[in-house]
């Protein structure tokens, strides 16, 4: 007669049963086939806690910070831009003191998510924020800690579309004040409409005969921008800067390693000050870029990378004038 119990562990001798720890993270495994990996983050006490709701399928003291703190450790989240993943743990930080008064996350209800959007003084950090609780309160309903994802039932808050466009003067002037790292970045940014993630991204191994290889990390989208004068020109610029180590990566530290936002965004702002220039941030240039595709007769959607012209038209900063021809005649 065979047995019923499972086999014996051979590792992890001193976690709980269906507790795994990986590469420094904590999981629930559960005996479903097929088995999931469900991560508890990488904080053993915490791991042990989230282990117990699991096990007893209760959403009790499951509190809105537990699951913020399990996503934002998660693979997932690892994997986002660095500047994604600042912008969402700020707003994260919000969540959790604003709803740090509900003992569980049964207790928020659409209204609730509501209300944290129509306190917020900005529209986009509250529609990020309601796009977290939505993606958070998937993992609840995924464990059977909640029947319904209260953040699916509320609609984003509508938000005027950007219109900044930065003029060919206003961009040689901050041009002629930056950094040249910021330069580089700048003119690739401006010939290939690519996000500064994507610009920073860029490795030697992407420079092929056939152009510049660019996988887009927001999207996943894959392009190949072909030669031609400008780009050509702003690479080899970027070549240019000189440093001991250059590394993987076309713009590199002086250890060769990739830079980060944070320090283009600080030349940015110096360059933009000392040109005179307010209201224009670095991702308007890729504003900028399409509206002037779309000027020269270029397809600026191909450019973005988008896969409907409508999100491509919300880059559009200027609108074109429709030519009409006035009566020929006077009364």
């Amino acid at each position: 007669m065979k047995s019923t119990m499972g086999r014996r562990r051979k590792n992890d001798l001193s976690l709980p049963p269906h507790m795994h720890e990986k590469s420094g993270t904590f999981y629930y495994v559960t005996s479903t086939v097929p088995r999931k990996w469900i991560s508890l983050g990488k904080d053993q006490a915490i791991a042990r806690k989230k282990w117990a709701e699991i096990e007893s399928g209760s959403a009790e003291a499951v509190t809105l910070a537990d699951l913020l703190d399990e996503w934002m450790s998660s693979k997932a989240f690892e994997e986002l831009s660095d500047n994604t993943r600042r912008q969402y743990a700020s707003v994260a930080k919000q969540l959790k003191a604003v709803f740090a008064d509900f003992d569980s996350i049964a207790d928020i209800k659409p209204h609730h998510v509501a209300m944290w959007q129509d306190s917020h003084k900005s529209k986009v950090n509250a529609n990020t924020g309601k796009s977290i609780l939505s993606t958070v309160m998937k993992i609840a309903v995924r464990r059977g800690l909640i029947e319904r994802n209260p953040a699916l039932e509320v609609d984003n808050l509508s938000v005027d579309r950007r219109t900044r466009y930065i003029t060919d003067e206003e961009y040689r002037a901050i041009r002629k004040h930056a950094d040249p790292v910021l330069r580089a970045a700048m003119d690739l940014s401006y010939v290939t409409s690519a996000r500064i993630s994507d610009i920073l991204d860029i490795h030697m191994s992407n420079i092929t005969a056939d152009g510049v290889m660019i996988r887009q990390i927001k999207t996943g989208k894959l392009q190949l921008f072909k030669w031609n004068a400008a780009l050509m020109a702003a690479i080899e610029n970027a070549k240019k800067i000189k440093r001991p180590v250059r590394g993987l990566y076309l713009l590199s530290t002086t250890r060769g390693k990739p830079y980060q936002y944070d320090q283009i965004n600080k030349w940015w702002i110096a360059a933009r000050t000392a040109a005179g220039i307010d209201d224009v941030r670095f991702h308007d240039i890729r504003g900028k870029s399409a509206t002037d595709a779309k000027r020269g007769g270029q397809d600026y959607q191909a450019l973005l990378g988008h896969t409907t012209k409508a999100m491509s038209d919300s880059y559009i900063k200027q609108e074109d004038a429709q030519i009409v021809e006035p009566l020929r005649n006077m009364l």
